[in-house]
């Protein structure tokens, strides 16, 4: 569990401000937990797991990438594992 403590929403121009060091610590947490679990296979999310993909097709010698439409085929195969052992 995280450090709970009171405090006070930054304003929009310190937003902006701060940002970059979101964005920045957000891809280095990625990056680390995606060396971590890597190579786990057949695991079902739990509460407070998220995961975000999007879909994407690249074609190399065009150098095109295009944004797939199946999501919704595919994220039913994905959450099968998950509705099959719901605790």
């Amino acid at each position: 569990m995280g450090l709970l403590s009171e405090g006070k929403p930054l304003s929009w121009e310190e937003t902006k401000k701060n940002a970059w060091k979101v964005h920045k610590v957000g891809i280095q947490q990625f990056i680390s937990l995606f060396h971590k679990l890597k190579d786990r296979k057949g695991d079902t999310l739990k509460w407070g797991d998220e995961v975000e993909y999007n879909l994407i097709s690249l074609d190399e010698e065009k150098k095109v990438a295009k944004l797939s439409l199946l999501g919704p085929q595919i994220l039913e195969v994905l959450q099968k594992p998950e509705s099959d052992d719901p605790l």
